[in-house]
């Protein structure tokens, strides 16, 4: 119980990522048809679209990698896109299995040692789209089900290797900034990480 109270108050940016294992995660957006995914880096500026997208990691608690996405509009036009988020265990073992759970609106990662909780939102709203896919797959054209739309593939589940897709549309008033947030959270049960997760999107209205 006291570490969900410890989440209200323990909000550190400068301290050092603490040594613990966790998901792999890599963002990305979507944006007339094209994809653009920050593999190794924090900025990436998508100068035919005049749109920057930062990312930034925020410490709040040991069992929770804590991201957010800060997407800039610099056009003078309103810009419709989806903000994507990959994540994955950076080791592969057969028995990995991952899945989208309709009822916590989720996703859960589980491994030998354990299970990981999935989420995010933007402006209170909630992720409206997952795809899981084998990890081989995300950069490649069979995650879409229409990629000119920019719909995913609906997969709600994948062994082996698997890598959880989410994704939220935003739209972008010209010459705006809208901060996305995800997230990851360990544990050794399920009920604990939906615990863990109630309290931080407590914290983290609006």
């Amino acid at each position: 119980m006291m570490e969900l109270i410890e989440l209200k108050n323990s909000d550190h940016r400068d301290m050092p990522a603490p040594l613990i294992e966790q998901l792999d995660y890599i963002p990305g957006v979507w944006i007339n048809g094209n994809c653009y995914w920050l593999k190794n880096s924090r900025e990436k500026v998508i100068y035919d679209e005049e749109v920057i997208v930062k990312v930034k990691q925020e410490q709040i608690h040991s069992k929770i990698r804590f991201f957010n996405l800060y997407v800039s509009n610099h056009s003078s036009k309103i810009k419709e896109m989806k903000v994507l988020t990959i994540h994955h265990c950076s080791h592969i073992s057969p028995d990995q299995f991952s899945f989208v759970s309709p009822v916590e609106n989720v996703v859960f990662h589980l491994t030998d040692k354990n299970v990981y909780l999935v989420n995010g939102q933007s402006n209170g709203v909630g992720i409206v789209e997952y795809s899981i896919q084998p990890y081989r797959k995300v950069f490649t054209d069979q995650v879409w089900n229409c990629q000119e739309k920019g719909n995913l593939k609906y997969q709600p589940m994948a062994k082996g290797d698997p890598a959880s897709i989410l994704a939220m549309k935003i739209f972008i008033k010209p010459y705006e900034t809208v901060k996305i947030s995800t997230w990851s959270i360990k544990g050794k049960s399920k009920n604990e990480l939906i615990l863990l997760d109630k309290a931080l999107l407590a914290t983290r209205k609006g």
